[in-house]
């Protein structure tokens, strides 16, 4: 089977596709309309209530389980980057791995898995997390885990190639701040 073709990319898709352009955003311009409103919901997870390090180690967790290496080398430097030791993510990326010494990781995972494999956590994992994580930030946690899961969907169905490597998130962030979208 051959692989799902990136769209042609007339002036306005070009000018999308170098707003951040990886692999990702050219075969989302297949779509009429939809690709920047998903950039501007997703990378509005920057300025969520929950952590940095909590936002990446959740796309990391859906990216294992979900079996998606393309979420996995795009996301893994991040989440070096925003405080998760070399360590934890080598666990992390293991997705057979869900007890670690600390227990909001360990409840965060098992959510992260429930919600990934169920398409929808069970009501053990929800509570054992708001043990750890105050309602608002449960409810972003699950809204980003089933943003990625979608996102993953995307990527394995339309066989989406890897980037060369990760992006530049300190870039993003920089570009974000200028156009006002954080």
């Amino acid at each position: 089977m051959t692989r799902f073709p990136f769209p042609e990319l007339d002036a306005e898709k070009e000018a999308q596709y170098e707003l951040f352009p990886i692999n990702l955003t050219r075969m989302m311009l297949h779509t009429q309309g939809l690709t920047l409103p998903y950039w501007q919901y997703g990378l509005s997870f920057r300025n969520s209530k929950i952590t940095p390090m909590v936002r990446e180690r959740v796309i990391v967790r859906v990216g294992a389980v979900a079996d998606c290496e393309y979420q996995l080398v795009q996301h893994k430097s991040e989440a070096l980057r925003t405080g998760t030791s070399q360590e934890v993510l080598a666990e992390l990326i293991d997705p057979h791995r869900q007890d670690f010494d600390d227990p909001s990781l360990s409840s965060l995972v098992k959510y992260v898995d429930s919600l990934v494999k169920n398409i929808g956590a069970d009501k053990e994992t929800l509570e054992a997390l708001r043990k750890h994580f105050p309602d608002n930030e449960v409810a972003e946690i699950t809204l980003l885990a089933g943003t990625y899961v979608l996102c993953a969907t995307f990527l394995k169905s339309l066989q989406v190639p890897l980037d060369d490597g990760p992006v530049d998130w300190s870039a993003a962030d920089a570009y974000m701040k200028e156009v006002g979208l954080q």
